[in-house]
């Protein structure tokens, strides 16, 4: 019996099946949000992005391929535990079995911690972009060194920091932005964020592959005013997207869309995460 087997609970396909047996993409929940700073309710956004999807339009003009037409399998919610590092463990395994099928994954949040789960399981070719208002480089919070404020330091405390690049950062503590600009961090913050990343950073050269995780916090609350943790100034979609279309055929493995919170939602916050999934299984199944 595999790992998912035992952990995921069954809530249903968020796609139409197609006449095929083997998924092109996979996606599942992590309704998690025990360690949640300021507004809770994250837990609540996989069904939330699940139910926003099957109401759009799924074919992504900007990449040609329609999602009708693709098998991709809901997998269901992880069975999540109270403590942020045993989910983080959950999260990490099942990732680790989900990879071997080589095809691109999705994971739905939950708040930001789930990351240091799926970024810990991804091989070490494999590039890391995070976008986030926050730098979540705290060394602890709330007495705790593990929650969504800490896991990039955490992350960074194991893993090759080269690997990582952080987008759109505008909001941390001083000791965070003291501890980035010491250690050299790949960060690009919000007021240099229409640069031509993908010419000016080195990850981009030096990765072929790259995994994707998405802090809905990243998007100006205009856009995306449903979250955990809002912060002005922040990017617009239509950023977002000239980024994805910029890659130029940089393969991702995998992503995940984090922080989403229901409960403070207009419905917006969640309809901009069910376009997100649809424009990068799109960007991941353009590619020949």
């Amino acid at each position: 019996m595999s790992y998912r087997d035992l952990y995921l609970q069954d809530v249903g396909k968020i796609l139409k099946l197609v006449d095929s047996d083997t998924p092109k993409g996979k996606v599942f929940g992590v309704p998690f949000d025990a360690t949640s700073s300021y507004r809770t309710g994250s837990k609540l956004a996989p069904q939330a992005i699940r139910s926003a999807f099957n109401n759009i339009e799924i074919y992504s003009r900007l990449f040609d391929v329609d999602l009708e037409k693709e098998y991709i399998e809901d997998l269901g919610d992880l069975s999540t535990l109270y403590d942020a590092k045993s989910t983080s463990a959950q999260v990490s395994r099942l990732w680790k079995e989900l990879l071997e099928n080589e095809i691109p994954i999705c994971m739905l949040g939950g708040e930001h911690s789930i990351s240091y789960g799926s970024i810990s399981a991804v091989p070490n070719d494999v590039g890391i972009i995070i976008f986030d208002a926050h730098l979540d480089l705290r060394d602890e919070l709330g007495g705790s060194d593990f929650t969504h404020a800490t896991f990039y330091r955490r992350l960074l405390d194991k893993l090759d920091r080269k690997r990582f690049i952080h987008l759109g950062s505008r909001a941390a503590c001083e000791q965070e932005w003291r501890y980035a600009e010491d250690e050299h961090l790949n960060i690009i913050e919000m007021g240099n964020y229409k640069i031509d990343l993908i010419d000016r950073n080195l990850i981009f050269k030096e990765y072929e592959k790259f995994y994707v995780s998405v802090d809905m916090d990243v998007f100006d609350p205009a856009y995306a005013p449903g979250v955990a943790n809002p912060e002005p100034d922040g990017i617009s979609p239509k950023d977002f997207f000239n980024f994805l279309k910029n890659l130029s055929g940089k393969k991702i493995i995998g992503f995940d869309i984090v922080e989403s919170c229901p409960p403070y939602d207009n419905g917006n916050t969640c309809v901009l995460a069910a376009k997100l999934m649809l424009e990068l299984f799109s960007y991941c199944f353009s590619l020949k």
